[in-house]
């Protein structure tokens, strides 16, 4: 498999007609979509994003207002993305949960199974799986091209476009879709659920995972932070209220089950409603050294890691919202404080996982 050389990214022209999707797009010998598609190059790429100036002046961030304007889509967001990834994977212990290497199971009949990486950001768990599975072809979709990817042979194809103007592919297309911590890209989580219910294939396995967005702390008897670590809690809440404020479900793991239940209005009088079997988990994700497991020790310091990042990559979105400068850098330097000095604090986050099928 060459990983060496960078595979192009695609951009989708995505203006069709919502009543065209499911009909117009069917696979070339390729694997990648038939539909009016060209490759980004590094300046066409460049145009997805701008620097906002002034107070915030350094971040870039994505063009497109369909997109909530919440982390930036920069180099540091690119690391702090790739360590996320591996703490969970840690937390997990593999890069997947549930029957996933059941459903990826070579098909009697020949037929190479289809997983498609929704939101793929930098792309390290596309790539991965894709080496764990060589007999299975993988499509990488994300609304932004946030950084270069290497070629891999049974990676069909990275492509960009509009997600919410639908899903570019046909219907039982995939036999796996796999969404994680995507609340921040998503504003009309109902019709993504539908669309993702479309292209994957009946008993086709759909994998979830969505953080809380709250800090936690094992020292109280509630588990609440608000006395001991109020930074965080205050940072927490107000980050809510912006995504509220720019129509993101900032309780996606918990409304992500409900509108995936056979019972919810959304599926009205389709055949095959909603998914079935529905498996839900909740996994402790530490910040700190507190864990006495090794992995989970690990989890923790990386953990740290990532959450200073995150606090420093949300500064803009609280200016935006109507922070000074000098209250957005108290709250984010004392959210950092309680982070990297915690003391008796055993703080944590909670990880919400979950995988369904689609009814036969």
């Amino acid at each position: 498999m060459d990983n060496q050389d960078s595979v192009p990214i695609h951009f989708v022209n995505d203006f069709q007609d919502s009543s065209e999707l499911g009909s117009v797009y069917t696979a070339t010998s390729s694997g990648l979509t038939e539909h009016t598609m060209s490759t980004l190059t590094s300046d066409a790429a460049s145009e997805y994003f701008q620097e906002i100036c002034g107070q915030i002046c350094g971040r870039r961030f994505p063009v497109d207002e369909n997109v909530p304007l919440l982390f930036p889509t920069d180099d540091a967001e690119v690391r702090r993305l790739k360590l996320q990834h591996l703490s969970l994977k840690l937390v997990l212990g593999s890069n997947y949960f549930g029957p996933m290497r059941d459903v990826l199971a070579e098909d009697p009949s020949g037929r190479r199974r289809r997983v498609l990486d929704l939101f793929t950001a930098d792309g390290t768990w596309v790539r991965e799986m894709a080496t764990e599975f060589p007999l299975v072809d993988f499509t990488s979709v994300d609304i932004v091209p946030l950084v270069p990817h290497p070629r891999y042979a049974n990676i069909l194809g990275y492509e960009v476009y509009d997600v919410y103007n639908g899903i570019a592919e046909a219907d039982d297309t995939f036999d796996v879709i796999h969404l994680r911590y995507s609340m921040s890209k998503i504003r009309h989580l109902p019709s993504l659920m539908r669309e993702l219910h479309r292209v994957l294939r009946p008993g086709g396995l759909f994998l979830y995972g969505e953080y809380e967005n709250e800090a936690f702390d094992a020292t109280t008897e509630d588990h609440t932070a608000t006395a001991t670590a109020p930074y965080m809690v205050q940072a927490s809440r107000l980050s809510r209220e912006a995504f509220d404020r720019q129509g993101v479900h900032a309780y996606a793991f918990k409304d992500v089950p409900r509108l995936i239940d056979p019972e919810c209005t959304l599926w009205g009088e389709m055949q095959r409603k909603g998914f079935i079997n529905i498996t839900k988990e909740e996994k402790v994700v530490p910040a700190g050294q507190w864990p006495q497991a090794s992995h989970l020790r690990e989890v923790g310091l990386i953990t740290q890691y990532v959450w200073c990042e995150m606090w420093r990559s949300l500064r803009p979105l609280f200016i935006n919202h109507g922070m000074s400068s000098r209250e957005a850098d108290e709250l984010v330097n004392g959210a950092i404080t309680e982070l990297m000095d915690p003391g008796p604090r055993q703080l944590y986050a909670k990880y919400h996982i979950l995988y369904a099928f689609k009814p036969m």
